[in-house]
């Protein structure tokens, strides 16, 4: 069960913070077209990434 929980923080986190670059850092090395579209998935996948980390924090029982 703990070692459950650790690998939705692990992966919540890893997308997080994947998404938080993708905003972050390669948007804005790219042309506007291509800018939206990253920024998009992006925030798409931090959101995912939390969503995953509350998972991994429900009580089961």
């Amino acid at each position: 069960m703990i070692r459950e929980r650790i690998i939705y923080w692990l992966v919540g986190t890893a997308a997080a913070f994947g998404g938080v670059f993708m905003v972050r850092v390669l948007s804005h090395n790219l042309p506007d077209n291509g800018r939206i579209m990253i920024t998009l998935l992006g925030y798409s996948l931090a959101f995912l990434g939390l969503f995953i980390i509350t998972l991994g924090t429900k009580r089961k029982g």
